[in-house]
């Protein structure tokens, strides 16, 4: 009986070691190094785009000649960019007036104006990084999957007909400006109107359609006519198309009734923009028949 147990373990031990040898001889183990690479390609994949993911930080407000520049890193569809506001102040001291407005090619994304009696407020750092910052930036997609830059400004009250804007900047940061119109009716405009206080528009049977205000642009609540609104990666925003009126029709006899007139406005259509090959595109979803307008207009 021993001696078949011997025997029995002599086999075993001979066919695992003749397995071993077959094994070994057979298989190819640069499969198994192949897969262990592409399993790390994957994972440096993985590791490469959360490093590119969309992000935006103020480096720096720096004091040049009295007025300041604030330095923004930007990282876009995997690429780094630097873009810089410019901020100048100006005063009067003869009418003690000062204000402060920060640009950006061409464009106000900062404004603030005040009149004094005493001494005028002091302009510093920490002012301007509290009142314009990261949180004036945010990122959305076009429908090829790019992302593109979003400014939101900050424009304080000043009489001057200025009003919040929504700028849209491509990954070279340019800006994205094709077939907008802004609350006034004008085309010539590189931004979307956040809110405006300066136009004001009544609606046929006192319809409300403006937005929420999600900007934090409204100071006063009972005058807020938010205009934009921003979800799943698509821009809402209501875009007034007047009327053009003629010198002839400007002409028209006494006969012309209020009734008449108040159909002479246009329309408020509510549009959805999306960003497509660096254009903007966009549909009517409704349309608000315009009976009174308040105002500044074009």
């Amino acid at each position: 009986m021993k001696k078949v147990l011997i025997v029995i373990v002599v086999l075993l031990s001979l066919g695992v070691i003749a397995f071993g040898i077959f094994y070994a001889s057979t298989h190819d183990f640069n499969v198994d190094k192949k897969e262990k690479e592409t399993e790390n390609i994957e994972l440096n994949k993985d590791s490469i785009e959360v490093l590119s993911k969309d992000s935006i930080t103020l480096v720096n407000t720096e004091v040049v000649d009295e007025s300041f520049v604030q330095t923004y890193n930007i990282m876009i569809n995997g690429k780094e960019k630097t873009l810089e506001v410019e901020f100048l102040y100006r005063y009067n001291k003869d009418t003690k007036e000062q204000s402060l407005t920060g640009d950006y090619s061409g464009a106000t994304l900062y404004a603030y104006y005040e009149t004094y009696e005493d001494e005028p407020t002091v302009y510093d750092v920490n002012m301007i990084t509290s009142s314009f910052n990261e949180n004036n930036f945010s990122f959305i997609s076009g429908r090829n999957g790019e992302s593109y830059l979003l400014i939101h400004t900050n424009i304080y009250s000043d009489g001057t007909g200025e009003e919040d804007k929504l700028y849209i900047l491509n990954e070279n940061l340019e800006f994205v400006d094709n077939d907008l119109v802004d609350y006034s009716g004008s085309s010539e405009t590189q931004g979307m109107t956040i809110m405006s206080t300066y136009t004001g528009y009544i609606l046929e049977g006192d319809e409300y359609p403006w937005y929420t205000d999600n900007f934090n642009a409204c100071s006063t609540p009972s005058n807020c006519y938010i205009d934009i609104k921003i979800e799943d990666n698509k821009i809402y925003y209501l875009v007034p198309v007047l009327r053009e009126v003629n010198s002839d029709e400007e002409e028209m006899d006494d006969e012309t009734t209020e009734e008449d007139e108040v159909t002479e406005y246009g329309e408020l259509e509510e549009r959805v923009y999306t960003v497509h090959d660096g254009n903007l595109e966009y549909e009517v979803i409704k349309r608000y028949k315009i009976v009174g307008i308040t105002g500044q207009t074009a």
